[in-house]
């Protein structure tokens, strides 16, 4: 659809990222910003993809084709029964400076947890 619409056209998707393969949700992300830079085609995506949101952050870490203030991102959350919006602050280098802890886990604390197990379990021999 994005390569379709006409240029200059604002689309809304929304988790457009289901069913996909995380390697696919990934190159979804570079399928977006490449109609946004090269069709000047507005994306307005509600997701729930970290493969998409982190090929993003990479794309504009390495200045390929997109940057920081090409984005918005915005947490939706909960408050007394009411949906709140926060923007969330993307840095130069794609770093998001407000995220909401733990949002999508502790991928860091789980590797680390991961790997300590592994090698408590070597040297016991098991």
């Amino acid at each position: 659809m994005l390569e379709y619409v006409p240029e200059g056209s604002t689309v809304i998707l929304e988790q457009p990222e289901l069913h996909l393969h995380p390697s696919a949700q990934a190159e979804l992300a570079d399928l977006i910003i490449h109609a946004a830079v090269n069709r000047n085609v507005q994306v307005i995506l509600e997701s729930h993809s970290e493969h998409l949101l982190l090929r993003l952050q990479r794309r504009i870490a390495a200045q390929e084709g997109i940057t920081a203030d090409d984005v918005r991102l915005y947490f939706t959350r909960m408050e007394e029964g009411v949906s709140q919006l926060d923007r969330l602050e993307l840095d130069t280098y794609g770093n998001i400076q407000n995220w909401p802890d733990k949002f999508f886990g502790d991928a860091l604390a789980e590797t680390y947890a991961a790997e300590k197990a592994r090698l408590q379990r070597m040297r016991q021999g098991g």
